[in-house]
């Protein structure tokens, strides 16, 4: 055992911050007992984000304390605040807003490579309906976003004529790959108008192709890597 060290605390500001996640049943326990009768307490969705909300601006140091928290611990807090979650349009202002932004990042990853990286609104809700869904919030954008442009970053650097790397809803739910726009005359805005015009079917459009990887990879290749 360490030594004690007796602190003077009466000019300590103590923050706490966290998750807490299943606090919101303890609230709701606490607060909609189970009961019958015109005046009962209808049953809650705990796992609706708004809900959780709600119960979370009701919580009281005795919640804590059945949350697992010791009394005196707590009692450190005089003031109890929560925050509300992140809806769809939280999240994709977190993607794209920042100056350090998960959408800027992967622009000057490709820009390494000449080529420029554009993702439609729908994309961009498309992850952001993903992420909500998981219920991981801005922690799972990254994740989401990285296992659908990884094939396309492995790829991009030997093709030279690929100028765009074009990320729409289907991507990103998986439906197909993202498309690589190869044309030097064929620009977003041309690209989308033609995407109309055929009925959202790219395969259609002159000058634009799918990520793809060789399955056959060149056994001199191979040997260079090994």
């Amino acid at each position: 055992r360490g030594d004690f060290l007796q602190i003077d605390t009466s000019n300590i500001l103590f923050i706490c911050g966290g998750a807490f996640a299943g606090l919101e049943k303890i609230i709701n326990k606490r607060m909609d007992n189970a009961s019958i009768g015109f005046g009962a307490q209808m049953k809650k969705d705990t796992d609706d984000h708004k809900v959780q909300g709600k119960y979370f601006d009701s919580a009281i140091p005795k919640d804590l304390v059945h949350y697992g928290m010791i009394p005196e611990f707590v009692g450190r807090f005089p003031v109890i605040v929560s925050t509300q979650g992140l809806d769809e349009n939280d999240l994709i202002d977190i993607l794209t807003e920042p100056k350090n932004s998960l959408l800027k990042q992967y622009k000057y990853l490709f820009a390494m490579n000449d080529v420029d990286f554009h993702i439609s609104d729908c994309g961009l809700l498309e992850i952001a309906k993903t992420a909500f869904g998981r219920g991981t919030g801005a922690r799972g954008l990254r994740a989401i976003t990285e296992n659908t442009l990884m094939e396309t970053m492995f790829v991009v650097p030997s093709i030279p004529d690929v100028h765009t790397v074009y990320l729409d809803a289907a991507a990103v739910r998986g439906d197909r790959k993202p498309i690589l726009l190869k044309d030097p005359n064929m620009t977003i805005e041309k690209f989308e108008e033609l995407l109309k015009e055929t009925g959202g079917r790219p395969e259609d459009v002159d000058g634009a192709d799918f990520v793809q990887i060789d399955e056959e990879i060149p056994s001199e290749e191979i040997g260079e890597a090994a």
